[in-house]
């Protein structure tokens, strides 16, 4: 079996031996400067990222994490950080690790998140999602939706056969406690019904009701969580 993937954007400085512990547990690989990172964040194609954020700028950090976000695998993102206060302006990460800690803290938090994967993975036939990369296996195939759609697939597939109101995705989905733009989900069931549908005009499955003023995912079934991840192909 193979070892995950971390990626450890630290410097010689601040490393401390974090690279050289986790080197004999993972396959790991260690970058000092912005545009090598990102690179690897391509090729090496991480499972999870370590970032020292007393080592790196709130820039860099920001720009390694949207591209770790944008990145097919969705890697998981791990902070560490001297005091406990939430890093400004960086949206996207999983864990903040206050420092100091032992290794073992670090190596257990690395475990559980990767371990985490199948939890992300909804399915009720023919559909199944990934919430983490957003991906949809449906009967046209592996098809990343954008991150409104996957939150739409999403509380529908947790509502199956229910009657879903137009007020309970605007706050799901746009998290908003009332019908701000019902054209906006409109539009958002159209592109998910162009997606999941044979035909968009006279839907099998996401169906309207108009009584509830909502929606319906016409689909019998017991909805189970976990498996294994989805990932789209990588952009070219």
């Amino acid at each position: 079996m193979s070892q995950p993937r971390i990626l450890a954007v630290m410097d010689s400085v601040t490393d401390n031996g974090v690279c050289e512990e986790l080197a004999a547990h993972y396959d790991v690989k260690c970058t000092l400067t912005l545009r090598p990172t990102l690179q690897q964040i391509k090729d090496f194609d991480p499972e999870l990222i370590l970032i020292d954020l007393d080592a790196n700028t709130p820039g860099k950090a920001r720009r390694i994490t949207q591209a770790a976000r944008a990145h097919y695998r969705r890697p998981f993102i791990i902070l560490l950080k001297s005091g406990r206060a939430a890093p400004k302006n960086i949206s996207y990460y999983d864990t903040l690790l206050s420092k100091p800690f032992v290794s073992k803290k670090l190596m257990a938090t690395i475990d559980e998140l990767l371990a985490s994967r199948p939890n992300y993975v909804i399915s009720l036939p023919p559909f199944t999602l990934d919430t983490r990369t957003q991906v949809l296996d449906c009967p046209k195939g592996k098809i990343r939706l954008n991150p409104k759609m996957a939150k739409l697939m999403e509380t529908m597939l947790l509502h199956a056969e229910e009657p879903v109101s137009s007020l309970m995705l605007m706050k799901e989905v746009w998290k908003i406690n009332r019908i701000h733009d019902i054209r906006t989900l409109h539009v958002h069931v159209h592109w998910l019904r162009e997606i999941i549908e044979d035909n968009v005009s006279n839907p099998k499955f996401l169906k309207t009701v108009t009584k509830n003023k909502g929606y319906i995912l016409d689909l019998p079934g017991k909805v189970t969580i976990g498996g294994e991840p989805l990932y789209a192909p990588a952009r070219a």
